[in-house]
């Protein structure tokens, strides 16, 4: 009788476990999922869709978001993986088609990538761009003093 009442708690929690394979990252909030669209250059298309008072030269340097294909902009996180993706406006702010696969989150309209293939373009020369991207910035910053704006790093 304990052997049947074992093997029974046992396949229970076995079958709970299969349930959950893959299942909710409760770290990340979501389950991870994978997007198709386009990345682009956030403040310039809120610019041009909805008059948005975008000033990307001299805040945000042309901040790279995702545009999925049902028309939702995400903001992409900024960490390790996200960073040269944002800051690689100079390869990327042009609708370039792209796939995230990640973790959503859609109280803040952002995803946070764990992998990202991007059309016709390598990492290598995302990485790179968005290092010279930092350069500049850095340099810029630099220069600032207290109380002024910004400079325009890179305009267009």
């Amino acid at each position: 009788m304990k052997r049947l009442i074992v093997l029974t708690v046992v396949f229970i929690f076995a079958l709970a476990s299969l349930s959950f394979a893959g299942g909710w990252d409760k770290s990340k909030g979501t389950d991870k999922v994978t997007l198709k669209g386009t990345l682009l250059c956030v403040g310039c298309n809120l610019k041009k869709m909805s008059g948005a008072n975008a000033q990307c030269d001299l805040f945000a340097h042309h901040a790279i978001g995702f545009k999925t294909e049902d028309g939702v902009i995400w903001n992409i996180v900024e960490n390790a993986k996200g960073h040269d993706i944002v800051r690689g406006h100079k390869l990327l702010e042009k609708n370039v088609p792209a796939a995230i696969t990640g973790w959503i989150y859609p109280v803040a309209n952002a995803i946070e990538i764990d992998s990202i293939e991007v059309e016709g373009i390598s990492m290598a020369e995302i990485q790179k761009a968005a290092w010279e991207e930092d350069q500049l910035i850095a340099k810029a910053l630099m220069s600032r003093k207290v109380g002024e704006a910004p400079v325009a790093v890179d305009k267009h």
